[in-house]
């Protein structure tokens, strides 16, 4: 069924979860298929690394997923499909590349996050009041 859905495709996304290693592993099944299918009109192939939101439980480590999309001829992408993070410059880089054009770098920034944070100045906040002598203190350390 799989051949049916990608005979004449131009690109090919191979999306796979950061958090699950079993999802990588099967990748080279998948490529398999997809060089038997196409034989020598190979599309162009995209390998998408999902759950970036959830770097916390990663299971595949980048440089494994680099090196897979450099040994097998492929962008490289990282990606959360729930954050909605870097899923529009992910399409675009693929279009561009089976397009034949490389993307700006006005391009490519327009898509970046931006994130906003309040700068604190210490130095005009209050400091802590101390509380009375009642303090323990000992030679490791100071509760105050």
């Amino acid at each position: 069924m799989l051949k049916n859905y990608i005979y004449g495709a131009h690109a090919v996304l191979m999306v796979y979860d950061i958090t699950n290693s079993q999802s990588f592993d099967n990748l080279e099944d998948w490529l398999a298929i997809i060089r038997d299918s196409c034989g020598q009109k190979m599309p162009a192939l995209s390998l998408v690394g999902n759950k970036v939101d959830l770097d916390h439980l990663r299971a595949v480590k980048a440089e494994r997923h680099q090196k897979f999309a450099t040994d097998n001829n492929m962008l490289s992408h990282f990606l959360s499909a729930r954050t909605d993070d870097q899923v529009s410059l992910c399409f675009q880089k693929v279009a561009a590349q089976v397009l034949g054009f490389k993307l700006t770098k006005q391009e490519i920034e327009s898509q970046q996050t931006v994130v906003k944070a309040e700068i604190v100045k210490y130095s005009d906040l209050e400091p802590p009041k101390q509380a009375s002598n009642t303090q323990q203190r000992s030679a490791l350390c100071s509760i105050q």
